[in-house]
């Protein structure tokens, strides 16, 4: 009795055991389906194209390029040591991608002239296609690999200048500011022209890599 109960047993997981692997093999199918349509949505996240910006905000970030472009220039023929930085390429065609819930747009990615490193701008949008903001991430040589007069590390800062002075920030008040966030890893302030909020990174500047964020007033 007990040998047939077995016999039994053993038949029934055979059978449920071959039904199993069936409907295991249709779940796994489905799952495939659906990884494969959560790909595919994914796919087609299409990037934004410059002309489908707000018309303000699109000029708005034209002026900007262009006054950050005179600049550059401006910097090129005035410094002593010929240290150069790169212009933003005109007109502006970038594309804008999503990132979170905002469209970032990379208005300039450059190696250092002279020097390791690189740097990137950046223009931020809102869900609008309205401009919110830019942002410049820098990263050259550590902190201890800098000679005396930190020339190493000269482009990314003298950038950081020309977006300043395009956007009509207050120099004096921007450069002691900047000087304060040194001893902050994350610090913020509100420039007096233009109410735009200007946000140092600096928790690896020792590591030669720093971020600093313009937001606009609303």
């Amino acid at each position: 009795m007990k040998k047939a109960l077995l016999l039994l047993l053993a038949v029934m997981l055979v059978g449920c055991s071959g039904e199993g692997t069936e409907k295991k093999k249709e779940a796994n199918v489905k799952k495939d389906e659906i990884t494969k349509e959560e790909v595919v949505k994914e796919e087609k996240v299409v990037p934004v194209k410059f002309e489908e910006v707000d018309p303000e905000s699109k000029a708005t970030v034209e002026k900007f390029v262009k006054k950050y472009n005179v600049r550059v220039d401006f910097i090129k023929q005035n410094q002593e040591k010929g240290i150069e930085i790169a212009k933003i390429q005109e007109p502006l065609t970038s594309e804008l991608n999503k990132e979170e819930n905002t469209l970032s747009q990379i208005l300039l990615e450059t190696d250092y002239k002279k020097h390791k490193g690189h740097y990137k701008i950046e223009a931020k949008y809102n869900e609008d296609k309205k401009i919110i903001g830019y942002t410049i991430s820098i990263e050259g040589v550590p902190a201890n690999e800098l000679s005396e007069d930190g020339e190493e590390w000269a482009e990314g800062i003298i950038s950081t200048m020309a977006i300043a002075d395009a956007l009509g920030l207050n120099i004096d008040k921007y450069d002691a500011e900047s000087d304060i966030a040194f001893d902050e890893e994350n610090y913020t302030y509100t420039d007096p022209n233009t109410k735009t909020n200007v946000t140092f990174l600096y928790a690896d500047w020792d590591l030669g890599k720093f971020e600093i964020k313009y937001d606009l007033s609303k």
